[in-house]
């Protein structure tokens, strides 16, 4: 059974690191019950509904070939030696790496340690603490796991609305496409992607803001508007301000951690943290 095991799975055994094997064996759930086939599933539903021709089977084999070799992907080296200046237009650059963006998020699914600890357990303390339905504000999250998720556990009776403010890439579409499906009230204001979008005239008693600020021209601007429209005190800022190493192509403002002080100086206090990411409310 092993050697039979070994040759159907030869290649892809061959190009595991040792990361990838811990990670395959201990980490990642491919279980029928689990999170990722739920999230394929949808996936593939999303795809149908712009592709009716889309055969499950051939979809599914190939999004597995993609997440086994992920780490292969040469879209980064393509681009640098073809099109060398896309870099300089950071929306055609986002737009040009939509796929591989929405595949990231995809990936995140197989670990449910991952997901839980990241996105959902964030939800379950929010719809805790709050004690009333989430008038919901991403920002910049890519597929929203933590709400997905909470969904898929228990119901859509939590959620109020979701106001969804993404750059317009291809998982945006997925967002609003699963949102009308589960008869969600959703409201989708897109930005273009470095610049800061506004949450001026939006309602929220919850906010999720992850892996985002360190992309934006002007962080501070958004931690600005954030505070000056945190009405409802019991408002939850769940927000990732860590340090995000050296600049890079996107990471255009990676030192954060200065931005907790606007925070602290209007008032807010942490009552919680989940990794990276910190919880605030007014005091």
């Amino acid at each position: 059974m092993v050697l039979r095991f070994f040759r159907k799975n030869k290649n892809f055994i061959l190009n595991l690191s040792l990361k990838k094997i811990y990670a395959y064996f201990f980490l990642n759930d491919f279980k029928k019950i689990g999170y990722f086939n739920f999230l394929k599933d949808l996936c593939y539903d999303f795809f149908s509904s712009k592709y009716p021709f889309l055969k499950k089977d051939r979809f599914e084999k190939n999004l597995i070939h993609l997440i086994n070799y992920y780490e292969t992907d040469l879209a980064a080296q393509y681009n640098s030696v073809f099109h060398p200046d896309f870099e300089r237009d950071l929306s055609k650059w986002y737009k040009s790496s939509e796929k591989q963006i929405f595949l990231r998020f995809i990936r995140y699914s197989i670990n449910p340690k991952l997901i839980t600890k990241r996105y959902a357990d964030i939800y379950d303390f929010a719809i805790n603490r709050i004690e009333e339905p989430l008038e919901i504000l991403e920002i910049g999250g890519g597929i929203p796991h933590g709400l997905i998720y909470n969904i898929w556990k228990k119901d859509k009776s939590f959620v109020k609305k979701l106001t969804y403010i993404e750059a317009d890439m291809i998982h945006t579409e997925f967002v609003d496409w699963f949102c009308k499906k589960n008869s969600l009230e959703i409201d989708i204001k897109l930005f273009t992607a470095s610049k800061t979008p506004t949450v001026n005239n939006i309602n929220f008693n919850f906010v999720f803001a992850k892996d985002i600020f360190e992309h934006l021209e002007n962080p501070a601007k958004l931690i600005d508007e954030l505070i000056e429209n945190t009405i409802n005190k019991k408002t939850l800022l769940c927000l990732d301000l860590e340090h995000k190493g050296g600049v890079t192509v996107d990471h255009i403002n990676p030192n954060l951690p200065i931005l907790k002080e606007k925070l602290i100086n209007n008032n807010f206090n942490v009552i919680k943290k989940f990794e990276e990411v910190e919880i605030w409310e007014k005091i």
